[in-house]
């Protein structure tokens, strides 16, 4: 079928959102993307769904309290992704932000969360700060504030599965698939590995590529004025360092006092970002050497036992956020929050300007309420942060009750738990079918064969680097499952057909896109 009601461009996360709304709403949806489901900007953030602390300096209090409003609503919807983190802000006598601004910013952030499920802020003294994070430098410490925010371990996943319940709601979907012209009425692509252009009709049209909305519309003849203004954010991933905090610290760079994170992830560190204008194609977006060096010297002044350098570094990564286009306006200063842009000469084709990965299910919402009034359809209700997604269906019962009866490993069930929650049944199905799909492959040995099925079969996966860097998770190891991609793929030989030749291709395929997250 080619007529839609709408077309959604781009398999992000605000994509993903506004395709599960439209689709649960009733709505005939395609959802196109010309790579695979989260691998853009949805894939390179700090990985926390958080109510945007820093945004109070700016008085954007109607972001911050829409940020944790939703932050509620993640913890409602997928508990099984989205989890509490402590963080942990250190004061030091020569930051720009005193014990007293602190103070009034976590009074604020408290009040402006005031449904909230998390602990409260507590201020904590100079010993007591040192009692939470042992190896903090002390020098000039005065004390510090600790607070609770939410982290995403894998956002990636968090796409996918908003992607699957739009999926289970008739949404078609269609990745590897490259729009080349949008006209009034109808919009064209070509999928990847053909020559041939797809037509396909629809009354509406939504443009939620992230950073490349321009691009999107310059391609198909449909440019306007410019959108959007991209930074740019970088971030390393080392192993556990000498003095690393045992909860995630929010701190004040000396050089530039723009804040940072050091958050403990996926059994290693993140530390990051960055936040500097691009014009280029976010295509070729990657961590440069400066950057890099700023967050070692960053880190390594608030740790100063860590002694980091680029040889303790497992990867890097970048990402571009999709933000208003601002001339000559500091990058820390423009707003993140999101618009919505008719195109002037097609006023059914609309872009998604801004937005975080915390607020998309918002976003999402706004913009299926404007279709469905375009639409001239009575709008139903939207029912998205009370219907939990696909891993999170009755994910505690499930999980209590796994854990005492899962025959596999302690390490193998927690892991299936935190990346497929109750859907891990559903894979587990597999292996009863075919035992052999229940072995481990990987060498943290906590990965199992039916992943690998699962991943091409149920989730929509159509490259070995789809299955481990987006379905997975395991390229995100810090040895980037380098030597676990060959047994990857001889998994998939072995049960899905592929030939001896595609083995190789997809094993060359993943090694080359890995370059961009290893340091040149």
């Amino acid at each position: 079928m080619n007529n839609f009601d709408l077309i959604v461009i781009g398999a992000g996360i605000n994509g993903a959102g506004i395709a599960r709304d439209a689709a649960m709403r009733g709505l005939h949806v395609l959802l196109l993307d010309k790579s695979d489901i989260g691998s853009g900007t949805s894939s390179w953030s700090t990985r926390l769904i958080h109510g945007g602390l820093r945004y109070l300096e700016h008085w954007e209090f109607r972001l911050v309290r829409e940020s944790l409003r939703e932050r509620e609503s993640l913890l409602r919807i997928a508990p099984h992704l989205v989890r509490p983190i402590p963080i942990l802000i250190p004061i030091y006598e020569d930051g720009s932000r005193g014990r007293a601004t602190i103070r009034i910013g976590m009074v604020a952030y408290d009040v402006l969360s005031f449904d909230k499920s998390l602990p409260r802020h507590r201020l904590l003294s100079r010993s007591q700060t040192l009692v939470e994070s042992p190896g903090l430098n002390p020098d000039g410490l005065l004390g510090g504030a600790l607070y609770y925010d939410c982290q995403v371990e894998f956002a990636e996943r968090l796409v996918v599965e908003n992607v699957l319940s739009a999926r289970e709601n008739s949404c078609e979907v269609l990745t590897y698939a490259q729009v080349t012209n949008i006209n009034p009425g109808t919009v064209e692509f070509i999928r990847s590995g053909s020559d041939h252009t797809e037509i396909v009709r629809a009354t509406l049209v939504i443009n939620a590529a992230g950073p490349w909305v321009d691009r999107v519309l310059a391609n198909s003849g449909a440019a306007t004025e410019r959108l959007i203004g991209g930074t740019k954010g970088s971030h390393v991933v080392v192993r556990s360092f000498a003095g690393a905090p045992p909860m995630a610290l929010y701190v004040e760079a000396e050089s530039d006092r723009r804040p940072f994170f050091v958050i403990p992830w996926n059994s290693n560190y993140l530390i990051g970002t960055t936040d500097v204008r691009f014009e280029e194609n976010p295509d070729q977006v990657r961590s440069e050497l400066w950057e890099v060096d700023y967050l070692l010297k960053e880190a390594n002044r608030i740790f100063p036992e860590a002694n980091l350098s680029r040889r303790d570094i497992s990867y890097t990564y970048s990402g571009v956020r999709p933000l208003p286009f601002a001339k000559n306006t500091d990058e820390a200063k423009i707003t993140r929050r999101h618009f919505v842009r008719e195109l002037p000469q097609n006023k059914n084709v609309l872009s998604i300007v801004g937005g975080k990965l915390t607020t998309y299910r918002h976003l999402a919402e706004e913009c299926v309420d404007l279709i469905c009034k375009k639409l001239g359809k009575g709008s139903p209700r939207c029912t998205t942060a009370l219907i939990p997604l696909p891993g999170a269906v009755e994910f505690s019962s499930y999980a209590s009750n796994f854990r005492k009866t899962g025959a596999l490993p302690t390490s193998v069930n927690e892991r299936l738990l935190r990346i497929y929650g109750s859907r891990t049944a559903e894979l587990l199905q597999l292996c009863a079918t075919n035992p052999a799909l229940a072995s481990q492959f990987n060498k943290r040995e906590d990965a199992i064969a039916a992943e690998i099925v699962f991943a091409f079969q149920v989730e929509e996966a159509k490259t070995l680097a789809d299955c481990l860097l987006r379905r997975t998770m395991i390229g995100l190891n810090d040895d980037l499952a380098i030597g676990d991609d060959q047994s990857a793929a001889e998994i998939a030989r072995r049960f899905l057909g592929w030939s001896e030749q595609r083995v190789k291709d997809e094993i060359l395929d993943y090694r080359t896109r890995l370059k961009r997250l290893q340091l040149e």
